[in-house]
Order: C-alpha cells, then structure tokens, then sequence
C-alpha cells in the first residue's frame, strides 16, 4: 500500500484546506477480536487513513495490545454542532480504518465517522484463515 505520511501531507496546501475545515479532534477507539469478542488478538496492525485530493493519506499506524485495543487516537474532524436537533445531519469527518494480521482474514476495512469532541469505537472481528489440506475447493 502506497501512502502519503501525515508529515508529508502537513507541507501541502491541501493540508490547510482540510484543517479549515476539519477544526475539531474526535478519538477513535480500536477492539480487534474474535469468537463473538470472546478472544482479544493482540498485535493487529491498525492503519487509519483517508483519500485527500488524490493521495491516500496515512493519519496513524499502530498495533494493538494485549488486549486486542488502540485508545484515544486522535483524528482531525468537523467542529461539534452544539444546535444540533434530532433530525439534523450530523457533521463527521470519514475516515478508512484497516486492521491486518497474519494469520487472519488479508485485510478488514471499514469506513468510520469522526465526530467533533466525541469518542467512537470501533470493533473488528477477525476470522483465522484456515488453510484445510487434503480438501479441494469443491469440499472434497
């Protein structure tokens, strides 16, 4: 995967753009697991990116811990709406967040909304990538 660093972004003119108007923080918070959360999978890699004006933009990498999370990252988006009323449309920021861990699926992707001052978690199942020798891809 081809990525743009956060440092290199900072030195382009797409980056004031995107901070204009992505002001606020919110925190995202990562649970990698699988058997229905029963088994944390420690050491999952974690990339957290976002398409800006034609490069993919890599805003953190990280692994999990033992316990199969990744707290309080940080990541730029829309300032809070504090008129907000129920059937308004809430201002977020979209980002990719991608788990990768060998052993497991390839790659799990997901799309996440980052709110302004708020918290967001996200759980990723992971599912072993059992190899069955001896049986075909027919099941025989």
């Amino acid at each position: 995967m081809n990525f743009t660093t956060l440092e290199e972004f900072k030195k382009t003119e797409s980056y004031q753009k995107f901070i204009e108007e992505n002001p606020s923080t919110g925190r995202l918070k990562v649970e990698v697991f699988t058997a229905y959360k029963a088994v944390p999978i420690p050491d999952t890699e974690i990339l957290i990116t976002k398409d800006i004006d034609g490069s993919k933009v890599l805003f953190f990498r990280g692994l999990t811990d033992s316990s199969g999370m990744i707290s309080n990252i940080e990541l730029p988006s829309k300032a809070e709406d504090k008129n907000y009323k129920p059937g308004d449309t809430a201002q977020y920021t979209m980002y990719d967040v991608i788990a990768i861990h060998e052993g497991y699926e390839r790659i799990k992707k997901y799309d996440v909304a980052i709110f302004g001052n708020t918290g967001v978690i996200q759980y990723i199942k992971m599912i072993p990538d059992v190899e069955m020798e001896g049986i075909d891809q027919n099941g025989s």
